[in-house]
């Protein structure tokens, strides 16, 4: 090939090269999500599209923030939910978490979300392991969350990523509130 058809092939097919290449990039760190159900209301809603930004957490690769909305793998709790659980980080590694008469304990002070959710019910008193995460969904009458038996605190390592954006409906369009 002669120097000219090596660099007219470049040119025409640069933007098809760098699109896919960036496709490739974007499907390993960032996954879209549909929500199904409620337990994640007022936050998101059912059959919102949610942006999902891979992340894996463990003691030694660290751990989520508090307060972050993080979604779990589909597979560990058939029992719980058929598609994936979404919940909110309310207890890290050690922490003490105690849930009575409505309110939610976390190291002996009443815990509530920067959007002002508080409380949930049930009875609980327990104490993350140094390799779990304890969640609860926005919607403390669901039980789709650590308070649930079948589920319990969760492992860091099947966090598949933490939920950062709402890309539908439209009008829904923008970030998640802490």
């Amino acid at each position: 090939m002669s120097q000219t058809t090596q660099q007219d092939w470049r040119r025409r097919y640069r933007p098809y090269i760098v699109a896919g290449v960036l496709a490739f990039v974007l499907t390993m760190l960032v996954a879209p999500e549909i929500n199904e159900g409620n337990a994640m209301e007022p936050t998101l809603k059912d059959g919102q599209v949610l942006v999902i930004v891979k992340a894996s957490y463990s003691a030694k690769r660290g751990e989520p923030e508090l307060g972050q909305v993080v979604i779990l793998e589909k597979t560990l709790a058939p029992d719980v939910s058929q598609d994936n659980i979404i919940g909110r980080v309310v207890g890290l590694p050690g922490d003490k978490i105690k849930i009575k008469d409505g309110k939610i304990y976390r190291n002996g002070k009443e815990y509530m979300t920067k959007s002002g959710i508080a409380g949930a019910r049930g009875d609980c008193d327990i104490t993350v392991g140094k390799d779990d995460v304890f969640l609860l969904s926005d919607n403390r009458d669901s039980d789709q969350d650590s308070r649930n038996p079948k589920l319990g605190p969760v492992n860091m390592r099947e966090i598949k990523g933490n939920v950062k954006l709402i890309i539908w409906p439209l009008g829904d369009f923008g970030g998640i509130g802490e």
